[in-house]
């Protein structure tokens, strides 16, 4: 350890080295100054793992030495050295900015290395503690900067995919009209492309809001039974292979956002549509409790690993095992499902076994007028 002591008296001086030196559990480097002057340069060229101040520096004191070495940002532990009879001296340099002080009177070897390496100890957790805390501000302003970045990015983006949109069903319909039917197909597979890329973009905006907690919900009282009975026949159109098979009724009326609740259903029937290609049906199962309605898609894939089943739910994580890695999209859908449900007082999961399938199930509170 490099220490600098800055002493006017080589006498003292002569005796704290002769301390420092004796004690036999830790090797110190000691640089002497005599003056306030010279010490202080010296000190601020931040060369020293810890300082040794004596109060009493000719025309000057220590306290002086140390508001300078603090008012030009010096971070290093400092350490008073008083006289025996100098009162109140303590309390002046730690307001000061001292670390510790000690009195001449009570030096002794193994006193001095144990005031040292606490003073040592304890500014370098000070300046852990410091660089955490830069490092989390440093972090969130990151992430608001790259938030702010998607959102822009996002509503830069939508303006003309709209416009591609328009132009897509018109190209589709006069080209039916014309009766070029390859044409009209070539446009109508520019239109499924173009739903792709937007579905993206508002997953990566809901995503944003999540992180800013501005997902907001437009919560009305609504036929749970019906909003399924609208998605399944719409997602059944866009599998030939798969068959979707429903089961039960919940015969409830639920109480929150109808679009945001009906986007998670779709999107984990899409992902069993997706990720289960080669299964020949997915099973939609509505059950209801005293207080909760609790709607599952099943699908006969290839399974999630156990290790991997909770790790689905974070943003942008997709499973790289199976037949998962083949399938397109962001990672998004299952974190913005699960903030969405959070949201409406209810839970998501997961059930699998790797070769079986996998069954996700949300559950949803039923609206009760009386509270």
């Amino acid at each position: 350890m490099k220490i600098l002591l800055i002493e006017d008296d080589e006498e003292d001086a002569l005796l704290l080295t002769k301390l420092l030196t004796r004690n036999q559990l830790e090797h110190y480097d000691i640089t002497w100054e005599p003056s306030y002057e010279t010490g202080l340069v010296e000190l601020l060229q931040g060369k020293y793992d810890l300082c040794l101040v004596d109060y009493r520096l000719g025309t000057e004191n220590g306290i002086h030495l140390i508001k300078a070495a603090r008012r030009s940002s010096y971070a290093g532990p400092i350490i008073l050295l008083t006289g025996a009879n100098e009162s109140e001296i303590d309390i002046m340099a730690l307001q000061a900015g001292a670390d510790d002080y000690i009195s001449k009177g009570q030096l002794q070897s193994d006193f001095l290395h144990r005031i040292i390496l606490y003073a040592f100890e304890r500014k370098k957790s000070e300046h852990e503690r410091e660089r955490l805390l830069s490092e989390q501000i440093a972090g969130k302003e990151l992430e608001k900067r790259r938030n702010e970045f998607i959102s822009v990015v996002v509503h830069e983006l939508k303006t003309p995919l709209t416009s591609l949109k328009g132009y897509a069903q018109l190209l589709h319909k006069k080209n039916l009209k014309a009766g070029d039917e390859q044409s009209a197909h070539l446009a109508e597979r520019m239109n499924s492309q173009v739903d792709k890329l937007t579905n993206l973009i508002n997953d990566l905006l809901d995503t944003t809001r999540i992180t800013n907690s501005q997902l907001s919900l437009h919560q009305e009282l609504f036929q749970f039974d019906t909003l399924v009975g609208e998605i399944v026949p719409e997602l059944q159109l866009t599998t030939e292979h798969q068959t979707i098979y429903r089961e039960g009724e919940s015969r409830q009326t639920a109480w929150g956002d109808r679009m945001r609740i009906g986007q998670v259903i779709t999107n984990l029937l899409t992902n069993a549509i997706k990720y289960a290609a080669e299964a020949e049906r997915i099973l939609v199962k509505t059950t209801v409790s005293n207080e909760t309605i609790t709607f599952c898609v099943q699908d006969f894939g290839p399974g999630i690993p156990k290790e991997l089943q909770e790790k689905v739910f974070a943003p942008f994580y997709r499973v790289e095992k199976g037949g998962y890695t083949s399938a397109s999209g962001l990672g998004l859908g299952l974190h913005i499902a699960s903030e969405i449900i959070r949201q409406h007082k209810g839970s998501l999961w997961v059930e699998s076994e790797e070769g079986n399938g996998a069954t996700f199930c949300f559950t949803l509170p039923i609206y009760n007028p009386c509270l």
